[in-house]
């Protein structure tokens, strides 16, 4: 067994941290306190090698892009952890490779990380011809950071161990979201960050992300990840973690009285059973896959009509009477459903204006603004709208392919592959976007919206994962599927 020493000058830099801690905790204690937990937080990393160092930067940044701003430096609000250390990590890859380190796409990555890279470009093209420069180059720098964020969860987590590490990470952090979002239901208490800070009288839930509409769409991509544990493993620790956690999610989903996602949670049980059924050589585990949807559907929808095992309040519940939907749409110029197809009119007119070039990145608000029939909302509340009307006919084109490389290569992946964790990443991750093909619709805005980046990250990463299992040879796997 080899122990790896310090270099001398990382030796010499930690004494003389030490030293000043040391003096520093005689005047201040606190302050010499910190500067020695700062000292040896460096003297860890200076000890770890970047790629190292770069696998473990990838899951602090996913953990700490879901948490976002509530990690803000104090009187800063938009610089908070997950942003420096995207940064960081920019650096650092740039570091290596100066430092002759070498970067290898592996199989089945290609593809989804060239049309990524190109919406980036596209996006860096559109600046020249925004009328808003400032709020182009916002979103682009947005796209490219979040980007980031998803090609490193492929390449820095594509081995198993990694792989899990990141996984448990992601699932610690969804247990902080959902006991944030018990706080606020059981006892009125919401981070500083919410838009509901201060009213304790509504019965709507944000937790982590601002509002209601966000977090739905965070539960919304990790429900299929719950749901598929009892369809594809046999052990009962994982079945009971999808139950349970399935049913967490759905309540908490409950709670936030988005339609869109309560759509979207349709669409990932439907989609299961088709999955399921659909799939010759697995066609035994639809029995349990409709086993799930109908005991998704038998908790779901007693509730939204207003009884169930979950009560919920008048006005979150309210939230999900789609009759009141369709009214507004037919008859009104007020409500949530006349706002949104106005703003779906003004938008597809923005890009036939633009002759299908796009207005620039970042630009659709600034154009809604300067409509003649403002509304006075400026949110298109529609990913795939302000793809195209930022982005126009190319980089919707670019967004799609993307879309449907993860969302085919996912679905393939769940049928083909022979590594169980592969097979479950695949069905839920495909699930995942099938549902986020509606709930998208939920957030004003989702271009620095991290779970969406973490569900792609995922999907380029099961592609990777799909693609390293299918070239080991079946008589070097053991019966569960995994490299003996």
């Amino acid at each position: 067994m080899s122990t790896r020493v310090m270099p001398p000058s990382t030796l010499i830099a930690l004494g003389v941290g030490v030293c000043a801690a040391g003096v520093l905790a005689s005047v201040n204690p606190l302050a010499g306190i910190g500067l020695g937990v700062v000292g040896l937080a460096v003297a860890a990393l200076a000890a770890t090698g970047l790629p190292r160092l770069g696998r473990i930067g990838v899951v602090v940044a996913a953990v700490t892009a879901i948490i976002g701003p509530n990690l803000a430096v104090p009187g800063a609000p938009s610089i908070f952890a997950f942003r420096i250390v995207i940064v960081l990590l920019g650096l650092g890859a740039v570091a290596y490779l100066l430092m002759d380190g070498r970067l290898v796409i592996p199989r089945g990555l290609p593809r989804a990380a060239g049309l990524l890279i190109g919406l980036v470009a596209w996006s860096i093209l559109s600046i020249f011809w925004s009328d808003n420069t400032a709020a182009a180059l916002r979103w682009t720098l947005f796209l490219a950071m979040m980007a980031g964020l998803a090609l490193g969860i492929a390449l820095a987590c594509r081995r198993r161990p990694a792989a899990i590490r990141l996984l448990i990470a992601l699932g610690v952090t969804f247990t902080l979201a959902t006991a944030l979002a018990v706080a606020e239901l059981r006892f009125g208490i919401r981070l500083p960050t919410s838009a509901l800070a201060g009213n304790t009288s509504t019965g709507f839930a944000t937790s982590l992300f601002g509002n209601q509409n966000n977090f739905a769409t965070y539960l919304s991509l990790t429900l299929p990840y719950f749901l598929c544990l009892p369809i594809v493993f046999n052990d009962a620790r994982l079945i009971a973690l999808g139950v349970i956690g399935g049913t967490v999610t759905l309540v908490a989903l409950l709670f936030t009285g988005s339609r869109s996602n309560l759509i979207a949670t349709f669409l990932v049980l439907g989609g299961l059973v088709v999955v399921l059924a659909t799939d010759r050589r697995r066609r035994g585990r639809v029995v349990a896959g409709v086993a799930v949807a109908a005991l998704a559907a038998l908790l779901i929808i007693p509730s939204v009509g207003g009884g169930g095992l979950i009560p919920l309040p008048e006005q979150v519940a309210g939230k999900f009477d789609i009759s009141t939907f369709v009214q507004q749409r037919k008859t009104t110029d007020i409500g949530s459903a006349a706002v949104r197809s106005s703003l779906l009119d003004d938008g597809l007119a923005v890009v036939t204006a633009s002759g299908g070039l796009g207005v620039g990145a970042g630009n659709a608000e600034t154009s809604i603004r300067s409509l003649a029939n403002f509304t006075g909302i400026e949110n298109l509340h529609n990913w795939w709208l302000e793809v195209l009307v930022d982005l126009g006919v190319v980089g919707f084109a670019l967004y799609l392919a993307l879309y449907l490389t993860l969302l085919r290569g996912q679905l393939r992946a769940a049928r083909s592959s022979t590594d169980p964790m592969v097979r479950w990443l695949g069905m839920a991750g495909g699930l995942s976007l099938v549902g986020f093909a509606v709930g998208s619709l939920g957030p004003s805005s989702v271009i620095h919206f991290a779970p969406m980046w973490i569900t792609f990250g995922l999907g380029m990463l099961t592609l990777v994962m799909a693609r390293d299992t299918a070239n080991t040879s079946p008589r070097t796997m053991n019966p569960e599927g995994t490299p003996a």
